[in-house]
């Protein structure tokens, strides 16, 4: 090793890094008190965390998009249904499908507090029911009343009662006498439709009842909890609870007919989904902690060769940890989903400061210097890279905290907090543990000889680009080039299926629902105002208005309000001046009372059965008057208003949901309907999930944008500010943006495309990568840009780094998420492209090296 250059004066921050080895050298029994306390209070902190599950505090606030759609599930509760699928299994009949659902069908309304209505027949509310027949008339459209007038014709009437006779002498004839009794004009199929419209859009054999798909085989069952499906918590306690009354069927099946149950019952929809990709968030989170500890811990093995240098950064890095544990306490209150990785991605970064000082310490020890003088090196020297490292790594992250994103902000401040809280923890402990292991016990003889630093010799790039400058600076240009072009033609993957698992069960029975009743069931919505209810319908029946073009076109299969249970208003008027002014006799309740009696009586029926009937008919056909909404209210029916209507101080509110046909309206918003809609009015607003997820892609690239021009900014000044030196300043800047490029270029090159997970690789690796140059940049200039031994040690704990780095970003490409997956290859590929820069294009920039002399 050659001698020293000349030192300069030591600045604020070195004595400051100096009197933290020396109390941690001389105190380092404090030190280890304070770690240990430090470590239980944190952790004990840490157990009160709440974990918030509600996926909708993480979104934007203040966002008029977002805002109406999160008012909307507040006042109007869940627009999910968890899908209960029904499919037949050997020889299974539609008759076993039916049987089974009406059992499970039993429970869940028997459910203590979960479940607010199950849908799988069609079975409309008695209390309905009762209205509706007192005024089925007015739900029927003007424009088929010529209809209703010919089947209330003398011969469609005789016709009819003896087509009624003719179905009774048939083998089904027990089940169409219950058809006949409640319905023996055959009119209720022609004032129901308004009813069974919402249901259009799915591909539905209702000759029983039930929804069956038209092959018999599958049986569809929608049931709506009470609480929304973004709480992950009330979703796996419903869950559990719904698959236990299906075990309950199953066993009682079992009991009853000595057989299984040939029905296969599946679940579909967010409140299966939800619960199910939680878990294997979770699988994933402790495979990846398992694999990179083992994977960081073999590194350290194989490059170290002892096991207290496994103790050296581990036991820090522990302690870093759990202080940002208590930070999140004392700053958040609460960690989410996103936030909640940050011990993961710590586990990689925050081991990188331990890797370089240390290194620095094996260099000094096989130099011959004794322990005091080689940690005061190590902090003193060391240490200041690792400074700038850690300031300028959580710089890129606070960053982050500039995003309208609860869960980025949460991440960005947890780890950029974690990072200088576990240099801080290295800063201290690192010199008083080495003191300790290395001084005070002297349980080893000749402890010197036995460091070492294994690097795969990738160190040597340091001298060979420091020998031959210009070849290096040529192909380092020109791979920067190239990957700047290549990132030009980067595709934004807009799908949300990468964000998806490949295992998920609940999206592959969606798939096969999808396929055997065609329709989605993950509707739109448009709220209407009003100051009135009178001014809010009016809205809402100009909104089904403007609709029927698209429900023409199959855009949207099907729509569900109010106006299902209450006509809009002015077509009930036009009813009751058609009925009222009937002068053929047409609806005259004497003259079709007198056919059909006289009808039943040459049939060979008796009159007595169908007195209700007849009574009921003599109501329907003379309706006193428009049925409203008050009338639904004074029937018992609030529950089903309030799933439409929502009175206020501010006006009333009312939902129409929509239902589109195709699967890809659920991520986007179908052309022209939402200006087709509104038409300019502020008072009519579309929204839904993908309403929402459109405006949140749109905000979400540009808070990429927004962190990763922050970030880049803050690292300028961050180095600016340590070097004092522009020249210094552009050689990190030109490594961290080369290696950055040619990351770019090699995701076009192997076809990676940049979706909502990998895109926030940019703003990581602009913390990771720059370390690299940091400490290279810090070294050269400490010995005058000369290429020696020393420089070649601070090489190795670069490259040490980096692959500690590789080892925890890479074990992301073993998960369920190919989005996380492509986010583990991306910082892959970026720590390799910023190790490669920095151990080529800094000393090309800075050493000094003889042309043709090794160091």
């Amino acid at each position: 090793m050659g001698s020293s250059p000349p030192r300069a004066p030591l600045r604020p921050k070195q004595r400051l890094l100096l009197r933290v080895e020396r109390f941690s050298r001389y105190r380092y029994r404090w030190v280890f008190a304070f770690a240990l306390l430090a470590v239980v209070a944190a952790a004990w902190l840490g157990t009160r965390l709440q974990l918030e599950s509600d996926v909708l505090e993480l979104i934007p606030k203040g966002n008029p998009r977002v805002d109406v759609f999160r008012e909307a599930l507040r006042d109007f509760g869940s627009v999910d249904y968890l899908i209960v699928l029904f499919e037949s299994e050997g020889e299974g009949r539609a008759e076993d499908l039916e049987d089974f659902a009406d059992r499970m069908a039993e429970r869940l309304r028997a459910s203590p507090g979960f479940v607010e209505n199950v849908e799988y027949r069609f079975q409309p509310d008695e209390r309905f029911l009762e209205l509706f027949y007192e005024n089925a008339l007015l739900f029927l459209p003007p424009e088929r009343l010529d209809e209703l007038a010919r089947r209330l014709s003398d011969e469609a009437i005789e016709r009819q009662v003896r087509d009624n006779r003719m179905a009774l002498a048939s083998p089904a004839g027990g089940l169409a006498q219950r058809f006949i009794l409640h319905d023996p004009l055959g009119l209720m199929p022609l004032f129901l439709e308004r009813l069974l419209s919402h249901r259009g859009a799915l591909r539905l054999d209702l000759s029983d009842g039930y929804y069956l798909a038209r092959d018999g085989q599958a049986l569809l069952m929608l049931v709506e909890p009470t609480g929304p499906s973004q709480d992950l918590e009330f979703d796996r306690r419903f869950m559990a609870f719904v698959r236990d009354a299906a075990a309950e069927v199953r066993r009682e099946w079992q009991e009853e007919n000595g057989a299984p149950a040939p029905v296969r019952v599946s679940y579909a929809g967010n409140y299966a989904l939800s619960p199910e990709e939680n878990a294997l968030i979770l699988e994933d989170a402790r495979r990846n902690l398992v694999v990179s500890l083992f994977a960081v811990g073999a590194l350290y093995w194989l490059c170290y060769r002892r096991f207290a240098a496994l103790l050296y950064s581990s036991v820090p890095l522990v302690v870093g940890q759990a202080l940002t544990f208590a930070l999140a306490f004392f700053a958040l209150g609460r960690l989410n989903a996103a936030s909640s990785s940050f011990t993961a991605l710590l586990m990689g970064l925050g081991t990188d400061f331990t890797i370089v000082m240390y290194a620095r310490y094996v260099e000094e020890r096989q130099a011959g210097r004794d322990l005091a003088r080689s940690t005061e090196l190590m902090v003193g020297e060391t240490g200041l890279g690792v400074f700038t490292g850690a300031i300028t790594s959580a710089g890129t992250f606070y960053a982050m905290c500039l995003s309208s994103f609860r869960g980025l902000f949460d991440m960005g401040f947890l780890i950029g907090s974690g990072i200088l809280l576990c240099a801080g923890a290295i800063l201290f402990l690192l010199p008083a543990m080495i003191t300790w292991n290395e001084g005070v016990r002297r349980r080893r003889e000749g402890v010197a000889r036995k460091l070492h630093l294994q690097s795969f010799l990738l160190e040597h790039l340091i001298p060979f680009s420091a020998r031959h400058r210009a070849w290096v600076l040529v192909a380092v240009g020109l791979l920067t080039v190239a990957g700047t072009y290549g990132a030009l033609g980067l595709e934004f993957d807009e799908s949300l299926r990468a964000l998806r698992s490949d295992r998920s069960q609940a999206l592959a029975v969606q798939e096969r629902m999808a396929e055997r009743f065609g329709a989605s069931l993950s509707p739109m919505m448009v709220i209407t105002r009003g100051r009135d209810l009178p001014e809010a319908l009016r809205r809402a029946e100009r909104v089904h208005e403007r609709l029927q073009p698209f429900l023409d076109r199959g855009i949207v299969g099907s729509y569900e309000s109010i106006a299902t249970y209450v006509p809009p208003l002015e077509q009930q008027r036009r009813v009751l001046e058609a009925v009222r002014g009937d002068r053929s006799g047409a609806f005259d309740p004497s003259r079709i009372e007198r056919t059909f009696l006289g009808a039943l009586e040459s049939g060979g029926f008796r009159r007595e059965p169908f007195a209700p009937y007849v009574e009921r008919m003599r109501r329907f056909l003379a309706p006193r008057g428009p049925v409203t909404v008050e009338d639904l209210e004074r029937q018992g029916l609030v529950r089903l208003v309030d799933r439409y209507v929502r009175r206020s101080p501010q006006g009333v509110r009312i939902v129409t949901y929509l239902f589109p046909s195709d699967e890809r309206w659920k991520r986007e918003i179908p052309p022209g309907l939402e200006q087709a809609l509104a038409q300019g009015d502020p008072d009519i607003v579309l929204t839904g999930t993908n309403v929402v997820g459109q405006e949140l892609r749109r905000v979400f690239a540009r808070d990429i944008v927004r962190s990763v021009v922050a970030g880049l900014v803050i690292v300028f000044f961050l180095l600016w500010l340590d070097f004092r030196s522009l020249r210094l300043t552009a050689v990190a800047m030109a490594q961290l943006l080369a290696g950055v490029a040619m990351m770019l270029g090699c995701m076009r090159l192997l076809r990676v495309d940049i979706n909502y997970v990998n895109a926030f690789v940019a703003t990581m690796i602009l913390g990771v990568g720059i370390d690299y140059g940091i400490h290279l940049v810090h070294r050269l200039q400490w010995n005058a840009g000369r290429i020696e031994a020393g420089l070649l040690e601070t090489g190795k704990a670069v490259v040490m780094a980096a692959l500690t780095n590789m080892a925890g970003f890479g074990t992301l490409v073993l998960g369920n998420y190919p989005a996380l997956k492509s986010f583990g290859f991306v910082a892959l590929i970026g720590s390799m492209t910023c190790l490669l820069t920095a151990l080529t294009l800094v000393p090309a920039l800075m050493g000094r090296a003889a042309p043709g002399r090794p160091p």
